[in-house]
């Protein structure tokens, strides 16, 4: 019989606890390091977003994989065969060997943060979700004290990306995806209002973008990662520098398709005065939307807009703008496939490896 399921999930929470932090910890440093120095000044803004969702998502899943891959096979092995493993005494394993003079508490501890993360993700995601879905599941194109010529391009643009759209009458300049599946454009009478035919064809083009990699569903796995390590300080700063990355690739995506740098650059500014004018937003807006209110995220992306004027652009869009699912899949595919291997090939063989390398370092 292995060992009681209750202990095995108690070293299993420590365990990810302690790895998770330590691998946040030196992603962070990795792409910090990164993007202080030179290696990043002359990237495209995906290939910077590709470090900071690596540097967000890994450390987290890797977590995962070792901790499972490690413990896991305790459940329905021998408790001999799993007890002959180790050489030292010890209730629990892996990383808990560093910390053993500080069980049970820091068990403990790892237990109820992690319950806290887990609600403050729930809570975060939903009270986003909530806070727009009463607003955007009312709204409707039409109305307004908006020209007929630009809800006809509006209506034309968004029938032919396949978004449902809606018009909020505002004077504050909105514009903003929203939904995980079936996205909506909302869009308000201010901004149509404030912008010129080309500007607006930019901002379409932008929020197109958002839709068709399905960013808000990023956004809302993202938030998970984000809290699931004690140093979410850090991971905060990485999530909000993969933002201004993401916003910037669909900057390029809408140049790329059809939007002028100028006109790009155009929209971001008039949409900047007009909201420093109107004042914030009573409704924060969590969706995936044209414009930030961070400064120097504006201003950099104000400069990337205007420096892709005659630069040669990245010929292949459709993988700037390719879906997140895919590779989430991807991703789960390969952490339940590695894990059945394991589980039924040598179920002990991450459990040693792991071992070796951590008393070796103990050393």
């Amino acid at each position: 019989m292995g060992l009681p399921g209750w202990q095995i999930a108690f070293a299993s929470v420590e365990n990810f606890f302690l790895f998770n932090a330590v691998l946040s910890a030196a992603a962070f440093a990795i792409a910090y390091l990164l993007r202080r120095g030179r290696v990043m000044r002359n990237w495209r803004p995906d290939s910077c977003a590709r470090v900071y969702f690596a540097a967000l998502v890994l450390p987290p899943a890797i977590s995962a994989w070792l901790v499972c891959a490690s413990l896991f096979p305790a459940l329905w092995l021998g408790r001999t065969e799993w007890v002959r493993e180790h050489v030292e005494k010890h209730s629990l394993h892996l990383l808990n060997a560093f910390t053993v003079s500080t069980d049970p508490l820091l068990g403990y501890v790892a237990i109820t943060f992690t319950l806290l993360a887990l609600v403050a993700a729930t809570w975060a995601t939903w009270r986003a979700y909530f806070r727009v879905n009463g607003l955007v599941a009312y709204l409707g194109i039409g109305g307004g004290p908006v020209s007929e010529e630009s809800i006809r391009e509006v209506e034309t643009f968004c029938r032919e990306h396949g978004i449902e759209v809606g018009l909020v009458v505002s004077h504050y300049p909105i514009a903003f995806v929203w939904g995980y599946f079936k996205s909506k454009l909302v869009v308000s009478t201010g901004l149509l209002n404030a912008l010129t035919k080309e500007e607006l064809i930019a901002v379409l083009e932008h929020e197109a973008a958002h839709h068709a990699r399905r960013d808000n569903l990023l956004k809302c796995a993202l938030t998970v990662c984000r809290y699931a390590t004690p140093v979410f300080p850090l991971t905060a700063k990485l999530h909000r520098w993969l933002n201004e990355q993401v916003e910037m690739v669909c900057d390029e995506v809408a140049v790329a398709r059809a939007a002028s740098p100028v006109d790009l650059a155009g929209a971001l500014v008039r949409i900047k005065r007009l909201s420093l004018t109107a004042g914030r937003l009573a409704l924060r807006l969590d969706g995936s939307g044209f414009f930030a209110d961070d400064q120097e995220s504006f201003e950099r992306r104000v400069t990337r807009a205007l420096s892709l004027e005659g630069a040669p652009l990245q010929a292949d869009t459709e993988s700037l703008s390719r879906s997140c699912i895919r590779t989430a899949v991807a991703g789960a595919t390969v952490f339940a496939l590695s894990m059945v291997a394991f589980f039924f090939t040598a179920p002990l063989a991450v459990h040693r490896a792991l071992e070796e390398i951590l008393r070796a370092l103990r050393l």
